[in-house]
């Protein structure tokens, strides 16, 4: 080292030693000499030691190649362009990649050139097995590749968990089923519209929309690919519609963030026919010229930011059209649409655009831009997410609020884009406060993926040789994942589109579908605007308080007693619920929690139920059978003392959560692989009446959950609240 670096090193040093000195005297002052010595020498010692591990980090850096550093910086960037999974997932499969094939290489270059020829034979029968090891080892690799990975089964189906001999009494039919009418199809678009199928001679023709005041950074290589900018965004559809005479329920159907030139909206077309052969108008929406394009994005150095309040827009643009077709007498449509009843449906992205276009309908102005005038005001009855995003959007950094409409939310528990149930949180944001009957439901499905809700997009949800990692096999058959959409939408807008409620205890309890749905696990969350809410845990941090002020909420022998946000795969949920997990091998003294109802806020009757929703977690596998199956005691209290019991399993048991594993083994550990879900319970306060006649449902004051059935569980608990049964 030269005078210079020398005399730099220790004035640097003893300055900096000197200071934290000081500074360790200011924050061990209060301690004795023998703690501060102590102190200040552990804290000196570690600091020593990792700068002196990174200064060797440093010092090895220099000695490699930086032929080799330029490559794997650049080889690092293209496998995590090659690779699109989750972070959490891809970065330690990267950089295990990276060490395989540097380490691979640089062996068998060696052996090539003959660098070992002249070692010791010890080493050159050392290198030579590590290199036929290794050998051995990238083509078991490629093999790996190329193969779908392994079959995997949920632990429990539908048909076991829902064996009650009541389901097959039942006077529903299958809304999969095709309906009476014959289906016509037309197409419609704007003129010179980039695709010409929207151009037929039959289509009919549309208006431009600008879009400029809710898109940015479109590039004009965009442009020229499509023929049009942001100013002339075209209103383009695909429509199946009955063949016959009345007036039909309108269902727009939208998709998601997909390569802008391989285009999705065909891929809705099996919705489409079912839809229209039971007596609605379905059209499949064009959105995909605000898709992703490498090429036009300029391989994402300038992607189009922010378009998902255009795609919200473009759905509102679309509905607007067709009020007008609804009163134009030279119209096919004329008189044929019932713009009371609309629906609309979105898939991935289009998820939140549909929700976008739901807030935008009741807005005068955009929340951006006070200068736009909004005169929207359709009555959009029903809104269904097929694995929708959520949070992309966030006007004022807020998310979007919803109230008084119909919710369906699907996703699937092995979808490899959208990888968290992010649709759940949109689910809880919807409110009612009106006296009309609105519902709203979710369904978790095992073994459904992200792009098979669309036909035109493939099994593997990836982007190219992402796909490779992912375990295909475990995927359920398209068929029967469009057989899933078709009896789940098709219920969902009977019933709140044409009034057939019935069709409504189908998502109350999926146990009444199990006929007509494959035969997989589900797990299903319900409320609707009968319900009152005693419970949510959104209102505070009092362990002790109900959502209905006046109430009480009090645990006993408990391991776990705590409220907190729902932690969902990779995000975090906005909503809460109270985590319980007991631990006993007495079940004579077990734990409990207890719910103390208000003296006022609740309306209660004999024709009401307890509702509540329920999310397993922490077994992770460890009981098979009946035994990872939980079950504890409901008790309800009345204001005299009378007391009634029923088991959870008087409705269902609660399996464990559902372990989406995405990648084959044997990375399949990789991440986390499962989330909370919730299912939705409903006990019926009439069937607590059987157990005790001297019980009084409408002087409930105490609903107790006693954990003495399964000896340890940890669950999470939210929505406890009674439901108004209509007749």
């Amino acid at each position: 080292m030269s005078l210079g670096w020398k005399g730099a090193s220790i004035v640097l040093g003893s300055v900096s030693f000197l200071m934290i000195l000081i500074q360790g005297k200011f924050l061990l002052d209060q301690r004795s000499v023998f703690d501060f010595v102590i102190g200040i020498l552990v804290f000196i010692f570690s600091v020593v030691i990792i700068s002196g591990v990174l200064t060797l980090l440093f010092q090895l850096l220099k000695k490699i190649p930086g032929r080799y550093i330029w490559v794997l910086v650049t080889s690092f960037v293209f496998l995590l362009f090659s690779v699109i999974i989750p972070l959490k997932v891809a970065l330690p499969l990267i950089l295990g990649i990276m060490a395989f094939l540097s380490l691979w290489g640089a062996l068998l270059f060696k052996w090539i050139k003959g660098n070992y020829r002249h070692a010791k034979i010890s080493k050159r029968v050392g290198a030579s097995l590590l290199l036929s090891i290794m050998t051995i080892g990238m083509v078991v690799g490629g093999y790996w590749l190329l193969q779908s990975g392994e079959v995997n089964s949920p632990d429990f189906t539908l048909s076991q968990l829902k064996a009650s001999k009541h389901y097959d009494n039942t006077m529903l039919n299958n809304p999969a089923n095709p309906g009476s009418y014959r289906v016509n199809k037309l197409t419609y678009g704007s003129p010179h519209t980039y695709r010409k199928e929207f151009n037929q001679k039959n289509s009919l023709e549309t208006k431009t929309v600008d879009g400029t005041n809710y898109l940015e950074n479109w590039s004009s290589v965009r442009t020229k690919t499509l023929g049009f900018g942001p100013d002339k965004l075209p209103l383009n559809g695909q429509v199946w519609y009955p063949d016959g005479q009345g007036v039909f329920p309108l269902v727009l159907i939208v998709h998601g963030n997909h390569l802008m030139t391989d285009y999705s909206d065909p891929g809705y077309e099996y919705l489409g026919k079912l839809l229209a052969s039971r007596g609605y108008i379905a059209v499949s929406v064009d959105e995909n010229f605000l898709n992703f394009s490498p090429y036009d994005d300029l391989f994402l150095i300038s992607p189009l930011k922010n378009e998902n309040s255009a795609r919200g827009l473009i759905l509102l643009e679309h509905l607007q059209l067709w009020e007008e077709w609804n009163k134009n007498s030279n119209n096919p449509f004329y008189q044929k649409v019932d713009m009371e009843q609309i629906a609309l449906i979105g898939h991935s992205r289009g998820g939140e655009a549909i929700a976008i276009a739901a807030a935008f309908n009741e807005m005068n102005h955009p929340p951006n831009n006070g200068n736009i005038k909004f005169d929207y005001h359709f009555s959009i009855r029903s809104l269904v997410s097929i694995a929708g995003t959520d949070g992309q959007y966030l006007p004022s950094g807020k998310s979007l609020p919803l109230k008084n409409i119909n919710y369906l939310a699907l996703q699937g528990a092995h979808d490899m884009d959208v990888n968290s149930f992010t649709s759940s949180n949109q689910y809880n944001r919807i409110s009612y406060s009106d006296k009309e009957d609105y519902m709203n439901a979710s369904v978790y499905i095992y073994g459904a993926n992200h792009g098979q809700f669309n036909e035109k997009w493939g099994r593997g949800d990836g982007a190219g040789t992402a796909n490779q990692f992912f375990n295909l096999q475990q995927i359920m058959p398209r068929e029967q994942q469009e057989t899933v959409a078709k009896v789940l939408i098709s219920a969902f807008l009977d019933s709140t589109l044409k009034e057939k409620k019935n069709y409504q205890k189908i998502f109350q309890d999926l146990g009444y579908a199990k006929k007509w749905l494959p035969d997989t696990q589900y797990i299903s969350n319900y409320y609707d605007s009968q319900t009152s809410y005693i419970a949510t845990f959104n209102e505070d941090i009092d362990l002790n308080t109900t959502t209905v002020p006046g109430g009480k909420l009090n645990g006993e022998n408990l391991k776990e007693w705590k409220e907190e946000k729902v932690k969902l795969k990779f995000t975090e949920a906005q909503y809460s619920a109270v985590q319980l997990g007991w631990e006993s091998n007495d079940l004579t003294s077990p734990a409990s929690y207890t719910i103390t109802l208000p003296d006022r806020g609740l309306v209660l009757e004999q024709n009401n139920s307890l509702v509540f929703s329920l999310a397993a977690i922490g077994k992770e596998g460890k009981e098979k059978g009946e035994e990872a199956l939980i079950d504890f005691t409901i008790t309800v209290e009345d204001s005299e003392g009378e007391k009634a019991s029923l088991p959870l399993s008087h409705v269902a048991k609660l399996p464990p959560a559902i372990k989406g594993n995405l990648l084959k083994k044997p990375f399949s550990d990789i991440g986390p692989n499962t989330e909370p879900v919730f299912q939705y319970y409903k006990f019926l306060l009439n069937d607590f009446q059987e157990i005790n006649p001297q019980f009084n449902s409408s002087r409930l004051e105490k609903i107790h959950f006693q954990f003495n059935l399964t000896k340890q569980g940890k669950i999470l608990l939210n929505n406890i609240g009674i439901r108004h049964e209509t007749k």
